[in-house]
């Protein structure tokens, strides 16, 4: 089933939501037992809502929503989730005046609800409440659906990933559970770590049904997100079980190397966000898994619809006719990607300007009336235009177009990509080796990374702050921030602090308990089985 096929399927079996989503009912009227899983057109109509489930809000195109917020673009999976990783840190602030935008940017959310805080918690847990009744309604004695039940329990596990990174300690529930009645037992972050290492490990067996590393069509998954997603999980381990194991990075490190040796870097590397990314050959060397999008089949505004509309203010820029006005960031994060080349930037550079220095430093001035951030102002601050729905094809990337511009972004969301694994590796043996090494495989992740970026690097030897440096500058916007800051002990201490970080300009530390958010309040009240994370 091709890219095209799933959209096509999106478009007739959109997602729709339940009363009492979080007490384990099922999903919406289309959401029946087993006898209706034997036809086969529905079927594939819930594997592709499945797959969906990151980026679709609604029956009625992208201005429904089927949760409970203000915003139906705010709902979206994809855009909720990276709000809270990404506005909570260093990579980006929002200046629109939304209650749960303010207290995102400035880090003063509590267990009121939050929009964007709401919307990831429910949105995952429809996910997973969807994978659950496939896999509920089906078995694996048909060779095709076993390869499809396989691939429904990696999407799973990635909401299960995303819920355990934000929330810690979330409702949990598998297909062995009765759909109903039951209410959901909550899971502790330990124990919901060590059920992800169980079922990533056992869907990357030979017994799996999955197809093998980079072997299915895309953007169907394969054993290659499963070890994507199991080294993002080992090389977190610390965080969920308040621990560290140095075997564990031992483990991170064969992981992620499965997938390194399938998944070469692609050639360029603005092309893995570009509107064509899906259909590029180069790119998808490297996305090994994706939310999909497609300005005609899957209109949303979240994914990078969002990503580039709130990073513009005009409407022929980056091949997407809306400019939002919301995103900046500060010259403090782009010293980050372009060092003392900061100093030297004018109002009114471009991209251009600042590739050169580094190919992934896809920021701009364009739009700015001065350089410092503010978090009321859209010209106050830089911007990021590593979002870009122009085909890699297309020229003059960063200019205006009046005549190639869409309502909707095509850019399918990377969701995994084998530029984390070579981090990852190289993050787990320097960590394996006490905060520097020289190994030499650990060290060519870190250089091929740099060559692609258009550096030069002459080095024999990382240390962890190399590392960090290089995943801020590689992963950027991806969603991961939140987590890398927490990994590397930056997000509530006082050492490292960011403009507005805690709601102080120059910023200031964070309780510690702002390392998770908070259980949605109507969750707490309807099912007796959970209780709030500390400090909310």
């Amino acid at each position: 089933m091709k890219k095209i096929m799933i959209l096509a399927a999106l478009a007739a079996f959109t997602l729709t939501s339940c009363v009492g989503v979080l007490n384990q009912e099922p999903m919406s009227s289309d959401v029946v037992g087993s006898d209706g899983f034997t036809n086969p057109t529905y079927r594939l109509g819930q594997l592709a809502k499945i797959y969906g489930s990151f980026n679709i809000t609604g029956t009625d195109g992208a201005g429904s929503t089927d949760i409970a917020v203000g915003d139906a673009g705010a709902s979206e999976f994809i855009r909720a989730w990276w709000s809270i990783n990404t506005l909570s840190t260093d990579e980006a602030k929002c200046v629109w005046g939304d209650a749960w935008v303010k207290e995102i940017v400035s880090n003063t959310w509590t267990a009121t609800k939050n929009d964007a805080i709401y919307a990831t918690y429910v949105r995952g847990i429809m996910t997973v409440t969807l994978a659950n009744n496939y896999l509920r309604s089906t078995d694996d004695s048909d060779p095709e659906i076993a390869i499809e039940r396989a691939e429904v329990r990696v999407i799973r596990a990635l909401a299960y990933w995303m819920l355990l990174d934000s929330f810690g300690n979330p409702p949990f529930t598998t297909e062995a559970d009765p759909m109903g009645a039951v209410k959901p037992k909550q899971a502790t972050s330990a124990e919901l770590y060590a059920w992800l290492k169980a079922e990533l490990e056992s869907l990357v067996s030979e017994e799996s049904n999955l197809k093998d590393v980079h072997t299915q069509v895309y953007p169907r998954v394969d054993k290659g997100a499963a070890y994507a997603l199991l080294a993002r999980l080992l090389i977190n381990h610390k965080t969920y079980t308040g621990a560290e194991d140095v075997t564990v990075y031992a483990e991170a490190m064969a992981a992620a190397e499965k997938v390194i040796e399938k998944y070469p870097l692609a050639t360029e590397y603005r092309e893995l966000f570009m509107g064509d990314n899906g259909q590029n050959a180069d790119a998808l060397k490297e996305i090994v898994m994706a939310a999909c999008y497609d300005a005609n089949k899957t209109q949303s505004y979240g994914g990078a619809t969002y990503l580039i509309a709130a990073s513009t203010n005009n409407n022929n820029n980056l091949g997407l006719a809306a400019g939002w006005a919301g995103l900046n960031t500060s010259t403090q994060f782009v010293a980050n990607l372009i060092g003392a080349a900061t100093d030297g930037a004018a109002i009114g550079d471009n991209v251009e300007k600042f590739t050169t220095t580094d190919k992934r430093a896809l920021v701009s001035l364009k739009y700015s009336e001065k350089k410092d951030q503010a978090i009321d102002a859209f010209t106050a601050g830089w911007h990021v235009f590593k979002f870009n729905n122009l085909h890699s094809n297309a020229s003059d990337l960063y200019g205006e177009h009046t005549n190639v511009v869409e309502q909707f972004a095509s850019i399918d969301f990377p969701l995994l990509r084998s530029a984390e694994s070579y981090l990852i590796y190289a993050e787990a043996k320097t960590r394996i080796d006490g905060g520097s090494t020289a190994d030499a495989k650990a060290v060519k992740c870190i250089t091929d990374l740099q060559k692609r970026a258009g550096l030069n690097p002459a080095i024999s030897s990382i240390t962890l702050d190399n590392v960090f440096t290089e995943i801020t500058r590689e992963l950027y916007w991806e969603g991961l921030r939140r987590t890398t800051l927490i990994r590397f002990d930056k997000f509530v201490e006082g050492s490292y602090v960011w403009p507005f970080k805690g709601g102080a300009e120059s910023g200031q530390a964070l309780a510690e308990h702002m390392k998770f958010f908070p259980i949605p309040d109507e969750d707490l009240v309807a099912n007796e089985n959970l209780t709030q994370n500390k400090g909310y």
